[in-house]
């Protein structure tokens, strides 16, 4: 990621004020606006252009040109509110109580790449994503062993981006209620839908296994009885172009610890 690092500095330079640094802390003694400030004013930037793209309200490369400069922002934000880097090794399964054995499709094979783009908002194709299904056979959003609500908990570190939490079963979002956290040290995003009430809120900083939602089933299809209750995980990276690629994060998801009820 050095080379988008590169970039980012670059553009920091000519825009901020002060010293620009990809890995840049809280500057001891620092006069400038409050950590908390900066992260409201970087989180929400993000937020309006998620939104933005999720409406199609923008074209393409205005976006792309948004994003580019709002996600320095973001990753300067994560740190001078306290985040810190974590690799794959500290990846926690993303549902309480579950193991890999639930994602779904023979090893992993329900990610289809396809032409997805995010850009593409709520009418992208593909599924680049892993559905992780809970034993709800009563369709109730409730563990059918426990009769509780099941934890949707932060696979990284990272910050809330955005969310949405105002979905109803006459809405046409795919995504039903879901949140974006960003994660600066391998510049992804983290995709969560379909859940039933999202517990965390944008510029909140998260570590791994973080709990920041339950399962649920919101969203176009995911409501539908044929559908099975399932968190939808999708995982993007920043490539040397600056766009917003599919990552599989299978493997990685393989190795992920578990959390016990």
């Amino acid at each position: 990621m050095k080379h988008i690092y590169w970039v980012w500095s670059v553009w920091l330079l000519a825009s901020c004020s002060g010293p620009a640094s990809a890995d840049r802390q809280p500057v001891a003694g620092h006069t400038g606006p409050p950590a908390d400030t900066i992260a409201a004013s970087a989180c929400s930037l993000f937020a309006g252009i998620e939104k933005k793209i999720r409406d199609g309200l923008t074209g393409k490369e205005e976006l792309r040109s948004m994003i580019i400069q709002a996600l320095p922002l973001v990753h300067e934000a994560y740190y001078a509110n306290g985040g810190k880097d974590h690799s794959s090794k500290d990846w926690v399964f993303p549902l309480r109580g579950y193991t890999a054995q639930s994602i779904g499709g023979k090893n992993g094979e329900g990610y289809v790449e396809g032409s997805y783009d995010f850009l593409d908002g709520n009418k992208h194709t593909g599924h680049p994503a892993h559905d992780i299904f809970i034993n709800d056979a009563d369709q109730d959003c409730l563990d059918d062993k426990t009769k509780q609500p099941v934890s949707v908990l932060s696979v990284s570190g990272g910050i809330v981006v955005s969310t949405e939490t105002q979905w109803d079963s006459a809405s046409g979002l795919r995504g039903g209620r879901y949140i974006w956290i960003y994660e600066p040290h391998t510049a992804s995003l983290y995709y969560y839908a379909h859940n039933d009430s999202v517990l965390v809120s944008v510029c909140q900083v998260v570590k791994p296994g973080d709990r920041i939602a339950t399962v649920g089933r919101t969203g176009l299809n995911a409501f539908k009885r044929r559908s099975p209750t399932h968190l939808h995980l999708m995982v993007l990276r920043l490539d040397s172009g600056m766009a917003l690629r599919p990552f599989n994060p299978y493997k990685d998801l393989l190795g992920a610890k578990t959390v016990p009820l």
